[in-house]
């Protein structure tokens, strides 16, 4: 009985022995799943072999034995991972992307608006205060608000230029229908052009109105500028296109598993991140700069208030105008004096009724432009500055993390304690002490950027340097102690209509000669705007893809026939092996 046990045991353990062991029917392999993937892939392609094939002719996912694939599939694998891969770029940059083009075009539409409500109040308030000019100033209105405007677009313009024009466009009108000169005799148009600033007719205001624009529209253009460098950015990396090398690295990370039959194997994350280094043509390298980029954005709009807040002095230079209009009232007898001795004798020029109809052009659109009513005080420029910086702070480390990020779009494996390392399976998790080797890591060595990564380099730092410019201390207005102080002062915040009274002690520098004109200030409240959610609604960004591809492609488990997952197979022959072995204790010993 004890010799039946022993050949009964030992039978069973031959068995188990036996099915321990990898028999030759499991060292085969079977490329049905391999093909059935691949054909769902691409439909109608053929080139997957029903059996294994020797893969002598394959140029990168070269066996250890045989293969599933074929040079034909090898080729359509590797034109699909630099696919996967540019569509990876597009879909991790777009979020970054949307942000920065939504704001660019919200805020260069609000600068505009600005200018247009400045320019009405202008209007309005020459109608109102100095109805003896009539329509006659409305072309040298519109000429200076147009010129600011196309300065923050980025033209070539002068801000003191501007308003020197201006007000050299506005004298003569003033002359002739403000100081009681009429349509003097032998009085030179270009004299006079040229005389207010001899007889100082207008005071200090134009030295205010150059101060104020000289610190706020600086600050606006290389807002905008910046903005649109931004988009310029992300868009270079979002499209950068897989070459030779990075193409074949992307064959061996994600489509060389499959043709060992390893369809749901995901690659060692050391191995993800070297290829997707390289891939990236040294983006990495853009990291230190477009953090100072974000950072120099945002210290620019923390400087953006006061005397360099384009809202706040925008929508007040229609009382500098007045005050200096005012200005050459009160001294109407000595202008007068200085003017006519200056410009009586000189030879008048012909062709004036051009400069007038250029005038009128100008003026035409204000009609088509009516001041809008009180718009809500909550919706701001500074808001929406503080709301989008906020927005854009999260993203200060995009670049650093744009390979990590590429790779963590990749789903997770079913069986976590295993990873592709380039050539087989290998634990995800090695013991202490031991360092698991990617054979192909290596082959990724550092390369300088490619020459389009250079150049938004290069870009980064030009703006990089506006910003730290229009930002830094020395460059930025010392208030005079007058000004200093009343802008200190609470009761600001509740001058509402006392704009004028707001003009009183000191602004310009002591060369300016600035006597009895005050600091900024805050703008009225009921000039404040409510326009982003209008401008959002109609805003339409067409060129963003929003199709959020997986840079492997997901293989159902349904589709393909169960999963194929490494190791899977392997834990079900464990469990059956100590099935086995309880079922043989029980025998030898059970029994007895």
């Amino acid at each position: 009985m004890s010799g039946a046990k022993l050949a009964l045991g030992a039978v069973l353990c031959a068995l188990l022995v036996s099915s321990s062991q990898p028999s030759s029917s499991s060292q085969v392999l079977h490329c049905h799943e391999v093909r059935s993937s691949f054909q769902f892939l691409y439909p109608g392609m053929k080139w997957a072999p029903e059996t294994p094939v020797s893969g002598s002719d394959l140029q990168v996912c070269q066996p250890k034995g045989l293969t599933c694939c074929s040079r034909k599939m090898e080729e359509r694998y590797l034109l699909t991972a630099k696919q996967n891969m540019e569509s990876g770029l597009q879909a991790s940059s777009a979020k970054l992307k949307l942000l920065i083009i939504q704001n660019a075009a919200l805020f260069q539409e609000a600068f505009d608006m600005v200018l247009r409500l400045g320019r009405n109040s202008t209007l309005a308030m020459l109608r109102e205060e100095f109805p003896a000019l009539g329509g006659g100033a409305n072309g040298a209105v519109t000429q200076l608000f147009l010129d600011m405007s196309l300065y923050i677009l980025g033209s070539d313009a002068n801000v003191d230029d501007m308003v020197t024009s201006f007000f050299s466009r506005l004298f003569p009108l003033a002359y002739r229908r403000l100081l009681g000169n009429g349509a003097t005799p032998g009085t030179s148009e270009d004299c006079l052009r040229g005389a207010w600033r001899e007889a100082s007719a207008f005071g200090s205001h134009p030295k205010l109105m150059m101060t104020r624009l000289s610190r706020s529209l600086p600050a606006t253009r290389v807002f905008l500028q910046a903005l649109n460098l931004g988009i310029e950015v992300v868009n270079t990396t979002q499209h950068l296109k897989a070459g030779r090398d990075c193409g074949r690295a992307l064959l061996r990370l994600w489509y060389c598993p499959h043709c060992q039959g390893l369809l749901e194997a995901r690659p060692c994350k050391p191995l993800c991140l070297s290829t997707m280094g390289a891939c990236l043509g040294g983006a990495v390298e853009v990291q230190s700069h477009w953090r100072s980029y974000v950072e120099g954005l945002g210290t620019l709009d923390s400087a953006m208030r006061g005397e360099q807040d384009m809202e706040a002095v925008v929508l007040r230079l229609h009382v500098i105008i007045k005050l200096a209009l005012k200005h050459a009232v009160g001294a109407k007898s000595r202008v007068n004096t200085q003017v006519s001795g200056a410009c009586a004798h000189t030879p008048q020029r012909v062709a004036r009724a051009v400069a007038s109809s250029a005038e009128h052009t100008l003026a035409s659109p204000v009609a088509r432009n009516p001041q809008s009513g009180d718009p809500d005080p909550d919706q701001t420029l500074v808001g929406r500055r503080r709301e989008f910086i906020q927005s854009l702070k999260s993203f200060s480390l995009f670049y650093g993390g744009l390979g990590e990020a590429l790779c963590n779009r990749e789903p997770a494996a079913l069986n976590s304690s295993l990873c592709w390392n380039g050539q087989e399976m290998t634990d995800k998790f090695p013991g202490p002490g031991l360092r698991r080797a990617h054979p192909h890591a290596s082959e990724t060595k550092q390369k300088p950027p490619e020459p389009v990564i250079s150049q938004i380099i290069d870009k980064l730092k030009h703006i990089n340097q506006l910003l730290r410019m229009v930002t830094s201390p020395e460059k930025r207005w010392k208030a005079r102690p007058g000004g200093g102080a009343a802008r200190r002062d609470p009761s600001w915040q509740n001058q509402g209509a006392a704009d004028e009274e707001g003009l009183e002690s000191g602004d310009c520098d002591d060369e300016d000669e600035c006597t009895g004109v005050s600091g900024l200030g805050p703008p009225p409240r009921r000039k404040r705007l409510r326009i982003f959610a209008d401008l959002a609604d109609n805003l339409a960004v067409d060129d963003l893809t929003f199709h959020e591809l997986l840079l492997t492609p997901r293989l159902a488990t349904d589709t393909h026939a169960g999963a194929s997952v490494p190791g899977a197979a392997q834990a079900a022959s464990v469990y059956s092996h100590v099935f086995l072995l309880t079922v043989i204790i029980f025998l030898l010993f059970g029994l007895h």
